[in-house]
């Protein structure tokens, strides 16, 4: 299984500002979970006006994921404290929570940004 990042997102909605490998795109036609926190991000920084808007469905962007078969990962509180207790390779809180839920979960982690590695994530793009 796989967890998107909000970059992974915004290069499958042709929002991106990296152009995302085959690899990636096989990755995000799969079984693809996406974290509340992303959630957060994306539609925190389109109301804004620093992403444009996000696709919806029905006036939102969370039902227009689960529309598209994208999976509603929890967030758990062992995952905010495991986020903290990262070594400090990564400085964005959103994405130490996504590397921290990573771990957890043994997931993939679909991205452009080459630090998740340095935690031992599986990384895609």
């Amino acid at each position: 299984m796989f967890i998107a990042d909000a970059c992974a997102l915004l290069a499958f909605f042709g929002a991106g500002d990296s152009a995302m490998g085959s690899a990636g795109m096989n990755a995000m036609r799969g079984d693809v979970g996406v974290s509340p926190i992303t959630v957060w991000e994306l539609t925190r920084k389109a109301a804004s006006g620093k992403l444009p808007p996000l696709p919806t469905s029905r006036g939102s962007f969370a039902l227009h994921l689960v529309a598209l078969g994208f999976r509603d990962l929890p967030l758990l509180w062992g995952d905010a404290e495991a986020a903290n207790a990262l070594p400090p390779h990564h400085r964005d809180p959103m994405d130490r929570m996504l590397i921290a839920t990573a771990l957890r979960g043994d997931l993939t982690v679909i991205t452009s940004d080459s630090v998740f590695a340095a935690y031992g994530v599986r990384v895609v793009w």
